[in-house]
């Protein structure tokens, strides 16, 4: 059993799994690519070149290989051990190697989520996906999370299977509101609730349509 599932408590479902985007790997060992690039080359051209100096090279180009992978290694397991996941209770963030940090935010405490994609963000697709809750820690910040609208409506979807949408903290209260059930509610509540959640960016436009017309086809 990995950590990541030790964290998880009795029934807990995980809806979503990701690492963060690998424009944060390539980041992390672009050197480590160009001191491999190097040491194929020296490697290759040196070592045949059958010149009386061409094992020092092919040996130069070897230690360079070495070195890129030296110090890639960790970057790869930094990047493979840092999780952010979506469950039927929370979204979770898991990082570090053999030092674990571990940060969690119950959905019955998420006051609003902000997303932010940058124009290189668009083309590749990530985002920095803020939540905000009633906790002490306040927010939990997702940065590079790889497709964030699907991370985004698999929270959705959580809170929704909960009984409802979490209504923005009241002066400062500690804790968040949670809407009551959806089948007990009016639809003028409904209608609301889903105006709310339009205007927090938490359900897109085709979306946000299709459950007004759902609501409005009731009355």
């Amino acid at each position: 059993m990995s950590y990541v599932d030790r964290l998880l408590a009795p029934g807990e479902t995980v809806l979503h799994r990701t690492l963060r985007h690998w424009v944060v790997l390539m980041r992390w060992i672009g050197s480590a690519v160009v001191l491999a690039v190097l040491g194929v080359a020296m490697a290759s051209i040196y070592g045949f070149a059958g010149w009386q100096g061409s094992g020092i090279g092919a040996w130069i180009g070897i230690g360079l290989l070495a070195i890129a992978v030296l110090v890639a290694l960790p970057a790869i397991l930094r990047w493979t051990t840092e999780v952010y996941l979506v469950t039927d209770r929370r979204v979770i963030r898991v990082a570090g190697v053999l030092h674990k940090q571990t940060l969690d935010s119950g959905l019955a405490k998420v006051n609003d989520v902000r997303l932010t994609q940058t124009v290189l963000g668009r083309l590749l697709g990530y985002g920095t996906l803020e939540i905000i809750t009633a906790s002490e820690s306040g927010i939990n910040r997702l940065d590079y999370l790889p497709r964030p609208m699907a991370f985004k409506k698999a929270m959705m979807t959580a809170t929704e299977a909960r009984g409802g949408v979490s209504a923005p903290a009241i002066s400062g209260a500690s804790a968040a509101v949670t809407a009551p059930p959806s089948s007990r509610r009016s639809p003028a509540d409904r209608l609301a609730d889903l105006d709310e959640m339009k205007r927090r960016g938490q359900i897109g436009d085709d979306e946000y349509r299709a459950k007004r017309e759902a609501i409005l086809a009731e009355l």
